[in-house]
């Protein structure tokens, strides 16, 4: 039997929107710790993790997307209007300190710059990459 990952509500970001079926399609495969819940005519997506919505993949046009966009009320995180991508984003509440040798430190900044990122950014996308591929999300 496959273990099921569960993140508490409380905190994961939190995406309300009205129940209607070219949204909700946008949600509907998410993996297993997105959480969904309908209640008065609105489904709320509790997500673990942030997630980008393609206007070209789910077949929207401008001005419809423009519509999705302002339709998703986002708590505990934020959403971007990104060129075709609207991007949901959880607040970055948490720190970590990690200890590393000088010379890995070094490596991983030069890598960070040659993809055009932070090093903060570079250093959490590298972790879940491995995350998800672990959970096997």
């Amino acid at each position: 039997m496959e273990e099921v990952i569960e993140v508490p509500k409380e905190k994961c970001m939190k995406v309300t929107f009205p129940n209607e079926p070219k949204i909700r399609r946008i949600f509907e495969r998410l993996p297993p710790p997105f959480k969904f819940e309908e209640s008065g005519g609105k489904v709320t997506v509790y997500c673990p993790l942030g997630y980008e919505i393609g206007r070209e993949f789910f077949g929207f046009g401008v001005k419809e997307f423009y519509k999705v966009f302002k339709a998703l009320e986002v708590e505990n995180g934020r959403k971007i209007w990104r060129h075709d991508m609207i991007v949901l984003e959880p607040k970055k509440t948490k720190e970590m300190l990690i200890r590393m040798a000088p010379s890995e430190l070094h490596l991983l900044r030069l890598a960070a710059e040659r993809a055009g990122e932070t090093l903060s950014d570079y250093i959490r996308t590298a972790a879940f990459t491995r995350m998800a591929r672990d959970l096997g999300l």
